[in-house]
This record gives C-alpha cells, sequence and structure tokens, in this order.
C-alpha cells in the first residue's frame, strides 16, 4: 500500500511541474488568468536575497528553496508546502538550479476574509493543534498531501478555458484553502482571525502597517494602534514574526521605496521621503544594508 501512495505521489508532483512549466517558459515570476495565482523558473542558483512576501500558499513543485526568517530557516520541495499567511519581509535562497532542472514553483495569495469565512460556515470546527496560548508563527512549512496537490492541479488545468476558470475557479481555491485549514497547521491559520486573540491583533497590526508605512510612526504610535503596551507588543510581535514592530516596518519600507523606484521611476531621494524617511542619507544606508547595493545601483540592475 505504501509503495502505491509513493507512485501516485510522484505521479501528481510530475503533473504540477508540467503545468507550472508550460506557463513559466523562461525564468521569472509570471501572473496567470487567475487573480492571485502566479508561476515561477529559476535556472540559475540564487544568492541569499530580500524578498517580500504577500500572504500566500507557495509550492516548489519541482527543485528546492530556502527561505530565512531570523535565524530560522525553511527549507521546502515538492514534498511540502511553505504558507505565509500574513505580508513578510523574508529571505530567499536557491542553492541548485541548472537550465535542464530548473526550480518550478507556483504562489497562491491567501485573503484573510476568505479564511473567515471558511471557519465560520465549517459545520466542524477546524482542528486547534495549537496551544491556546501560543502566538502562530507567520510562516510554516507543512508536508504536502494529496487533496492539496489535487485541488492545485485543478486550478492550473482550469486555465486553458476561461469559462472554466470563470466559473470553476473561485470554487477550487476555496476548496484549496479549506484543505489548509484542514491540515496540521490549520490551528495556526485560525488563530489568526479569531476575534479577540493575540494572532488576530498581530496580523491586525501588520495590515495597518503595510498601509500606513509612510507615516511617522513611533513604537508608542504602534502599541495605541495595537492596543497593547509597548513590551508586550514586542514580544507577541515577535512571537509571530520573529522581528520587532519597527524592524518589521524598516524592511516593508525598504522593500517599498525599491518598488516605487522599480514601477514608478522615483529616485533614491523620492522614494525614501515616500516610504517615510526624513533623511536620504540614512536611507541609502539602510537600504544598502540590506539589499547590498545602493538604491540606484540596485535599480539599474533590475532594469538591465
Amino acid at each position: 500500500m505504501a509503495r502505491k501512495t509513493n507512485i501516485s505521489t510522484d505521479n501528481r508532483s510530475r503533473k504540477l511541474a508540467d503545468l507550472v512549466g508550460s506557463l513559466a517558459t523562461e525564468d521569472g515570476l509570471f501572473d496567470t488568468a487567475c487573480p492571485g495565482l502566479a508561476v515561477s523558473r529559476i535556472s540559475t542558483p540564487m544568492p541569499r536575497l530580500p524578498i517580500a512576501y504577500k500572504p500566500s500558499l507557495c509550492v516548489v513543485v519541482q527543485g528546492q528553496k530556502q527561505i530565512y526568517i531570523g535565524s530560522e530557516v525553511h527549507t521546502y520541495n515538492s514534498l511540502n508546502y511553505l504558507v505565509v499567511p500574513l505580508a513578510m519581509p523574508l529571505e530567499m535562497e536557491v542553492k541548485k538550479a541548472t537550465p535542464g532542472s530548473p526550480l518550478l514553483g507556483l504562489g497562491l495569495e491567501l485573503d484573510l476574509k476568505l479564511i473567515s469565512e471558511l471557519l465560520l460556515s465549517a459545520e466542524e470546527p477546524i482542528p486547534a493543534r495549537v496551544s491556546p496560548v501560543t502566538c502562530p508563527k507567520a510562516i510554516f512549512v507543512s508536508q504536502t498531501v494529496p487533496a492539496i496537490q489535487e485541488a492545485l492541479i485543478r486550478l492550473l488545468e482550469l486555465l486553458a478555458n476561461p469559462s472554466d476558470l470563470r466559473i470553476l475557479g473561485p470554487q477550487t481555491i476555496r476548496e484549496i484553502v479549506y484543505r489548509l485549514l484542514q491540515h496540521e497547521q490549520g490551528g495556526h491559520i485560525r488563530k489568526l482571525v479569531q476575534s479577540g486573540s493575540n494572532g488576530q491583533r498581530v496580523a491586525s497590526l501588520i495590515q495597518y502597517l503595510n498601509t500606513n508605512y509612510g507615516e511617522r510612526l513611533s513604537i508608542e504610535d504602534i502599541a495605541r494602534q495595537a492596543g497593547m503596551s509597548t513590551s508586550s507588543l514586542h514580544q507577541k510581535f515577535r512571537d509571530v514574526t520573529g522581528l520587532s514592530p519597527l524592524q518589521y516596518l524598516k524592511k516593508i519600507r525598504l522593500h517599498k521605496a525599491r518598488a516605487a523606484m522599480v514601477e514608478q521611476g522615483l529616485n533614491a531621494r523620492e522614494a525614501g521621503y515616500q516610504v517615510g524617511y526624513a533623511n536620504p542619507s540614512q536611507f541609502s544606508r539602510e537600504f544598502k544594508r540590506m539589499f547590498g547595493a545602493a538604491p540606484g545601483q540596485l535599480v539599474r540592475s533590475l532594469l538591465d
């Protein structure tokens, strides 16, 4: 029986790799016709680089990735999947990838409102599997299960027919999210939307910071927004994200600044001011420390 399961898993993995490979025919990250679904191909090793993740389910269907959050390292491949339930500034590394055997992956954005809706409509409670006093993590890796693989295959196959995608796509995404909630980390995701929980308060604060990153925010301002003391805020926020609130805010600002320079054509001074930096020298210094190159130099390399 175990042998049959392994063969089936291999077949699903190959099917996913074929589907993603047919969509991502060259290196890069590509949106698909399904809103929130993207595919990627990487054909050469990538050093450890800062990456801003949206709330998402991430699946490597061929190859392997390392994701870093503080001192923690998370490795995932076709045997497991990564969930980032909150917007997080992380770091990614790809140690092995070649044109003949590229890393292939997909990402599906997660909607916390949909998660809340599914939790409320479930006839049976989603298994907690987490202590009531434990803050959920903003990133975790879990073993791949057939139900999630099969639903992802069906979603990718729907891309071939716009009518099928329009009618069946939302239903298939609901199924994928429901399967995630039923799996081993469902309780952690639930605690991020459970009203009044520490996880939900941190999740709400992260949404606030991602919307108001351009404002001059002190740690006292952030604590008031969270409805916590500064000491409690530091502890709960770090439990979830591995970062202090101000460290998180700085990373988000720098990612937003880089995007503004690439997408809007702003110079370093303009981008720094837009994301809340009053001192251009401080902005350039912190930007270089995080990305390994001065703002102008990095943007030129990305646009070349």
